[in-house]
């Protein structure tokens, strides 16, 4: 239960990497940990199809990870947050640029094993590198084959030159239904022969890709995703439909509250099993692809969130619908002051529909002493989660009643540390 409750299409690791790639953008100097004597490594990064120098190209020294860390087990309390926290502990990484030549030195690398990459606007990018190496059967536990490395030694210099190829890039434009252009969609491609994740250790690249690896429809709907490895891949586009923020006196007052972003596949598809993929080859240009958000065969869901003792209105909880068949379809919302629930844009099908994180709340009277947090409520009551099958058709689905069981009696920040 939070009063901050953005759904997105990323997850943690993609907001983290985002986070990384926007922050490279400004000027600072700053040092969080103390300084280790460690070598020098130097190089040239060249483009392989001008065999002209990479200017101002980004260079990554990423540790080889000593080991992988697995994933967190479905239902621990906490787990994906020590998932990620235990990784990115772990990580050594060197972000840095190439001159006009495209040389580079870094100086003061901790001693240890290294990868080495460099990333081009245009050319395959470090994420897309690893995930081809994974999809191909690499054990990511080893030495990644045709990954460049490099070992440091204190006081000693180290040299690896890189070569970027041109990648593939996939462009077109995202349209409604009646043929008028869809802008603002986030667009994204997902490889579609095999379904494997890199461990979280590595998809920390995805902040060298920085905004390469999405693009954003314009005016015209238009889009186009470069830097592509040559493979087969599928166009998603998300579209945040319903959307809210509040800041009353500072950060620390800031509250928003999303729905889950209208999920589209192109060329006209809800779930990705009924989206055709498309193929690229090295270093082609695809800007012929297609996306239509038809929504004349979308519907609603409604309901209210309630008490099974007195019957009130709950007025904290997350409404989902799960897809019976898709389990990675869904679409969410939060219930309104009154309990009343709408979630919008569901497709015909089979459905469960379960509230989960319900409370009755109030807002906090004091602000947090710590100024990293945000001002949130107060939860005077939680409630066990529920569930209900839903079928929808060809229209929408009203009048659907959730009565919840209490679990006990709190009164705590949403943002309390316990």
């Amino acid at each position: 239960m939070h009063a901050l409750r953005i759904f997105g299409a990323g997850c943690l690791g993609r907001i983290a990497a985002l986070g990384l790639a926007g922050f490279s953008s400004f000027s600072y100097a700053w040092q969080s940990a103390p300084v280790v004597a460690g070598g020098t490594v130097t190089g040239h990064v060249i483009c392989g199809d001008t065999q002209r120098p990479a200017r101002f190209a980004k260079v990554i020294l990423f540790g080889v990870p000593a080991e992988i860390t697995p994933p967190p087990k479905p239902g621990v309390k906490g787990g994906v947050v020590v998932y990620y926290k235990k990784a990115i502990d772990a990580l050594n990484m060197i972000d840095a640029q190439t001159d006009l030549e495209g040389g580079f030195a870094l100086h003061g690398v901790a001693p240890g094993d290294y990868y080495a990459f460099a990333s081009v606007s245009g050319y395959v990018r470090p994420s897309q590198m690893v995930l081809a190496a994974y999809e191909a059967g690499s054990d990511l536990h080893y030495p990644i084959s045709g990954i460049p490395a490099v070992h440091v030694v204190s006081e000693r210099s180290a040299q690896v030159d890189l070569t970027v190829e041109r990648g593939a890039a996939i462009a077109g434009k995202v349209m409604w239904d009646d043929g008028s252009p869809a802008a603002r969609l986030m667009v994204t491609v997902i490889a579609a022969k095999g379904k494997k994740e890199v461990p979280i250790e590595f998809s920390m690249l995805s902040g060298a890709d920085g905004m390469e690896q999405m693009s954003f429809s314009d005016d015209r709907g238009h889009f186009r995703i470069s830097g592509l490895a040559h493979g087969d891949y599928f166009v998603r586009g998300d579209l945040t439909t319903k959307s809210r923020t509040d800041m009353k006196g500072g950060a620390n007052g800031f509250n928003g509250r999303s729905d889950s972003p209208l999920v589209v596949f192109a060329p006209a598809a809800f779930h990705q099993a009924d989206a055709k993929a498309i193929t690229v080859h090295r270093a082609e240009e695809r800007d012929d692809v297609e996306m239509t958000i038809n929504l004349k065969g979308l519907y609603a869901v409604s309901g209210r969130v309630s008490s099974s003792e007195d019957h009130h209105g709950i007025n904290e909880a997350t409404v989902r619908i799960e897809d019976a068949q898709d389990k990675e379809f869904f679409r969410s919302t939060n219930v309104d002051a009154n309990g009343d629930f709408t979630v919008t844009f569901v497709p015909p099908g089979s459905y469960s529909l379960v509230v989960q994180y319900a409370g009755d709340t109030e807002p906090a009277n004091e602000k947090p002493s710590d100024p990293t947090k945000m001002n949130s409520e107060t939860v005077l009551r939680s409630y066990e989660d529920g569930k209900q099958a839903v079928v929808v058709t060809d229209s929408d689905v009203t009048g659907r009643s959730l009565e919840l069981v209490p679990t006990k009696i709190v009164k705590k920040s949403l943002f309390s540390d316990e």
